[in-house]
């Protein structure tokens, strides 16, 4: 099995790790102590990985059946199968008691991995823009308002008050390279051919043309990269391969959809992705969306057109949910109170998970 590999979602399929996450024994502890050893670099996928399963685990209110079982493995191969943004995922969620052992031995595994892999290079904002290859000028917003900046390019900045921007007057042929301490917003020119890298502290955030706000004073504990349109790929300097990651000609790392955010731990050295505050109505989707108004609607439409609008992922059992439906005007409401309106309705739960909106619930009768 080449678990050097992997991606999040192979972990969450396969058996073996599972077992490691939920009942582990000393020879899956040993297994994946000495894989964490030898490939560090996916400390971050396990993490995420371990995380979901558990979760997932945790949110089902069935027993969850022996992971060696056909039946686990094939729900589990589903949850793998249903990761295709067009999909409206439905997937039946399981529950398993995990003893607190089990916790303990997967926070010290990872927390030795974390320190192996993502060793903070906590390179202040000098030291970053003097590894441009080319000369830089900089800009900074001294005032109490929030100042606005052309590139060369045609990118347009917005830089927020107490915030610092180095970039260059004439970018490198194959690169867009800027620096930043505080905050901005971006609306990057697209161009495939040059993608456009921001690097603050200890985060890079790489697009090839997009809007994007990114939060990193040089004081926070915390960096912040929220998405309003297109897609961003974020990976910490510190990660055993960012430089094949930044030269792709593909995003790469952990990457970002509108209405989704990346919150990156200075002092845990972690990435946590979730959903912004407010989602919005995605703007390319308005002319094709229809009214929120719902009468003895099945809400496994009502999901989908949630999911267009917002471009977030759903996740929930159609067979238990098959007989629910919803009678409702919801549209001058926002995401969540949407959410809660039509989860009252069903007598269901939400949960944002991951950036992914999870719902639970017991069903409805059928109707006469």
């Amino acid at each position: 099995m080449n678990y050097q590999d992997f991606k999040r979602e192979d972990f969450v399929a396969d058996s073996y790790f599972r077992k490691w996450v939920q009942n582990p024994d000393a020879a899956t502890r040993q297994f994946w102590y000495e894989f964490l050893t030898d490939y560090p670099e996916q400390t971050e996928t396990i993490r995420q990985a371990a995380e979901l399963v558990l979760d997932l685990a945790e949110l089902s209110k069935e027993k969850v059946p022996d992971p060696n079982t056909a039946e686990q493995e094939q729900a589990w191969l589903e949850i793998t199968r249903r990761t295709h943004p067009s999909y409206v995922r439905k997937l039946p969620l399981y529950r398993q008691r995990w003893a607190w052992a089990t916790a303990a031995c997967l926070a010290f595994l990872l927390s030795w991995g974390f320190w192996y892999s993502y060793r903070s290079s906590s390179q202040p904002y000098q030291s970053l823009r003097s590894t441009s290859e080319v000369p830089l000028k900089e800009w900074v917003n001294t005032t109490d308002h929030a100042q606005t900046l052309t590139l060369q390019d045609g990118s347009s900045i917005i830089l927020n008050p107490g915030s610092r921007l180095s970039y260059p007057v004439q970018f490198a042929a194959d690169k867009r390279e800027v620096y930043l301490s505080g905050e901005a917003l971006f609306e990057v020119a697209k161009n495939p051919k040059q993608p456009f890298f921001v690097y603050a502290n200890e985060l890079i955030a790489k697009v090839l043309g997009t809007s994007f706000k990114v939060r990193a004073f040089p004081k926070d504990q915390q960096v912040i990269v929220t998405v309003r349109t297109g897609r961003v790929s974020v990976f910490a300097q510190s990660d055993a391969h960012v430089k094949e990651k930044a030269s792709s000609r593909e995003l790469e790392g952990l990457v970002l959809s509108p209405n989704q955010q990346i919150t990156y731990s200075r002092q845990d050295v972690r990435m946590t992705k979730s959903l912004v505050t407010e989602p919005v109505v995605l703007s390319h989707a308005k002319p094709s969306i229809p009214p929120f108004t719902f009468r003895n609607t099945s809400v496994k439409t009502v999901f989908e057109a949630v999911e267009k609008a917002y471009g977030v992922q759903v996740v929930f059992d159609e067979e238990t949910l098959r007989n629910c439906q919803l009678t409702a005007d919801l549209t001058d409401e926002p995401l969540f109170r949407k959410l809660e309106i039509i989860c009252k309705s069903i007598e269901a739960q939400y949960q944002v998970l991951d950036a992914q909106i999870v719902i639970t619930g017991q069903g409805c009768p059928a109707n006469p």
